[in-house]
């Protein structure tokens, strides 16, 4: 903490004065500068994602005079949010999708779309490895939501590992989408926050909403400043990450008991499959980390159907630092020890 801050006391410097309530160059330059990023005409800067994703798809809502939201089972609205946008934004979720695999427009198609007023589509999909659409299906998804005038709203928590898999930037993509919410953590490597860019009145309508929700804090400043840090020195090698985790996957596929997922990696993560007891794995990752200084795994996330221990991989310059034969060494070695 003590290291970061002082690199964000050194860029305070060169700052004239501190956002206040979502004013002042500070915030409405990053705004900005994000709104362009992803080919919207504004943005706004807001705590979480938690906040900006119910947010959007609460304005979409009453736009339509429709309460009902399609999300795929794996969504983080779904499984990690405490059903926020049922019972304190008054959404109404409509699952649409296989649990485990990344949706279609043949899933989307079986929806009733009279009892929808958005779409919701996560790219990538965390859950299950960092899966994305294949790009003509993804617009196909699109035009069927625009042909039954429903919103289209992108979770984007990790669109940044996007355009390197569909060879199409930021902006480019972004244009399919009514709204689109990126994280400023994940990543990026800020401390905290999230933006959430669209039309310019849906963003005014966001602003009001972000008010309503205890969401517009007296100054962002410390958050700003890391996010700016953050896209400098982070932005420009996720494509990289991307292009090492297409190599790193398959050559840990190799290890025994292990299984990737997706097989050929489409982010900068994917998910291992490991044929260990969770608590066990969890162990022996502390103990190989303990004695030879090198963290192969992260603690498992949880378990497939079949028993199997989940390990997500996030791919960074950390990673990136060793080759990936490096990685299939230890984690090898990792495996074959005892707790």
């Amino acid at each position: 903490m003590a290291t970061t801050l002082r690199k964000l006391a050194a860029r305070a410097e060169s700052v004239a004065a501190a956002d206040v309530y979502g004013s002042g160059a500070l915030i409405e330059n990053f705004e900005q500068r994000l709104a362009t990023m992803l080919g919207k005409p504004a943005a706004l800067f807001l705590p979480s994602g938690t906040l900006a994703q119910p947010l959007a798809l609460r304005i979409h809502s009453d736009q339509r005079n429709q309460r009902g939201v399609a999300l795929h089972p794996s969504s983080h609205l779904v499984l990690h949010e405490q059903d926020g946008y049922q019972q304190l934004w008054g959404l109404q979720g409509k699952l649409v999708g296989q649990r485990n695999k990344v949706l279609t427009l043949a899933d989307i198609e079986q929806l009733n779309p009279a009892a929808l007023a958005a779409l919701v589509l996560e790219l990538p999909m965390r859950e299950i490895g960092g899966q994305l659409p294949q790009w003509q299906d993804l617009l196909a998804q699109v035009d069927w939501a625009r042909r039954h005038n429903l919103a289209v709203h992108f979770d984007g928590a990790r669109l940044w590992h996007c355009p390197a898999y569909y060879d199409k930037s930021l902006a480019e993509i972004s244009a399919l989408a009514d709204s689109v919410y990126v994280s400023l953590y994940k990543d990026i490597g800020g401390i905290a926050g999230a933006v959430l860019a669209g039309e310019d009145d849906f963003i005014a309508q966001a602003k009001i909403w972000s008010r309503r929700a205890g969401g517009n804090l007296i100054s962002f400043y410390p958050y700003i400043l890391a996010a700016e840090q953050g896209l400098e020195e982070n932005l420009a090698s996720i494509t990289d990450a991307v292009l090492y985790a297409q190599q790193l996957g398959p050559l840990l596929a190799t290890v025994c008991g292990v299984q990737v997922n997706p097989p050929q990696p489409q982010a900068a993560m994917f998910h291992l499959h490991i044929e260990r007891d969770a608590n066990e794995l969890a162990n022996v990752i502390a103990d190989y980390a303990e004695q030879h200084e090198i963290i192969t795994l992260p603690k498992p996330r949880g378990i497939d159907s079949e028993g199997r221990a989940i390990c997500e991989i996030s791919v960074g310059r950390s990673t990136m630092a060793h080759p990936p034969e490096f990685w299939r060494k230890h984690l090898a070695a990792c495996l074959t020890a005892t707790s």
